[in-house]
């Protein structure tokens, strides 16, 4: 993939504030910069209303001005973004006591125009891929439930029952630091890619998730995925980012024999089956002119070749009448 392809990608993003809450602290931005590159970003403030919105904004505030930034180099960019967000919250939210304790999540994705993009995230947002019709979470959430899953084997559904479910282990602006998962992501033509806030992947099961993404447009997706969120109560702000990379040409995705084809210049099966018709309709016209040569010189001979004397000049009697010595008494 090369820069070029990138405003091929299809991107649409959706920010809503549920059934029953008073305020939407979500935030999610799409972003450009000078070297072509293009950002996704979804957060997903907490800390109270004013907290969680202030939050939010902040973070996705700092990742742009990063991400605008000359920097080479995009897992240092992403770090660096997520690293200066965490910062601002935490000095904010020192200053002012309405606003101690506020967080956020984040998730971010770039594409740079590689064969390969990066994912940074922090705290519960996820990031998810669809390929060959397959949905494949591409973060893991830093809570409780994921670390009673993991360390005491419990299933998703029991751990969701424990008293500290909701609680992050990480959040941009928490603590003076944080900690940043950043990981390169592999892209192949087709690929769909999902950003979003637990308003989603809390509500909608995968199964849901994966089936809107197969069958609609990013623009489709986004709506039906709030739409579908609030249907089931709505309980959370939810916000949603979908990209779509183009299909790969015919020719490129082909198997290797359709390759060797056409490198030998084979005709594709439409031109094949043409030139079947073009060729059956010119073996019978030959056949049909053989068949009328043949037939005039068989014609000439005859009329070329000596009469037998019974034809020219019978003294006899018919050959097919009866002699008439025969039949007299």
């Amino acid at each position: 993939m090369s820069q070029a392809d990138l405003p091929q990608i299809e991107v649409a993003s959706l920010s809503d504030i549920g059934r029953q809450r008073s305020a939407n602290q979500d935030r999610c931005d799409e972003l450009t910069n000078s070297h072509g590159w293009r950002l996704l970003v979804v957060a997903d403030g907490m800390g109270g209303h004013q907290g969680g919105e202030t939050a939010s904004r902040i973070a996705v505030e700092a990742i742009q001005e990063v991400f605008e930034r000359d920097n080479p180099s995009p897992p240092e960019l992403l770090r660096e973004a997520f690293e200066i967000a965490n910062r601002r919250i935490y000095e904010a939210a020192s200053q002012n006591p309405e606003l101690e304790g506020m967080g956020t999540t984040a998730v971010a994705l770039l594409l740079d125009g590689t064969e390969a993009a990066w994912l940074a995230h922090v705290g519960d947002s996820r990031a998810y891929r669809l390929r060959d019709q397959i949905l494949e979470p591409l973060t893991k959430d830093h809570s409780v439930v994921t670390r009673l899953v993991e360390e005491q084997g419990m299933t998703r559904e029991e751990a969701q029952q424990s008293p500290n479910s909701h609680v992050l282990l990480r959040a941009v602006g928490v603590e003076p630091e944080v900690e940043v998962d950043v990981k390169p992501v592999s892209l192949a033509p087709g690929d769909r890619f999902l950003l979003c806030s637990d308003g989603l992947w809390g509500e909608v099961p995968d199964a849901e998730i994966a089936a809107t993404l197969r069958h609609h447009s990013p623009a489709d997706a986004v709506r039906i995925f709030v739409a579908e969120a609030n249907n089931r109560g709505g309980p959370d702000n939810v916000t949603v980012q979908v990209a779509a990379l183009p299909e790969a040409p015919e020719i490129a995705m082909g198997a290797p024999e359709k390759e060797a084809t056409s490198a030998l210049n084979v005709p594709a099966p439409q031109a094949n089956r043409r030139l079947i018709r073009t060729s059956v309709v010119a073996a019978i016209i030959t056949v049909l002119l053989i068949v009328s040569l043949l037939w005039l010189l068989l014609d000439a001979q005859r009329s070329q070749s000596p009469t037998a004397p019974a034809a020219i000049g019978q003294t006899g009697p018919h050959p097919e009448t009866p002699a008439e010595s025969d039949t007299q008494p």
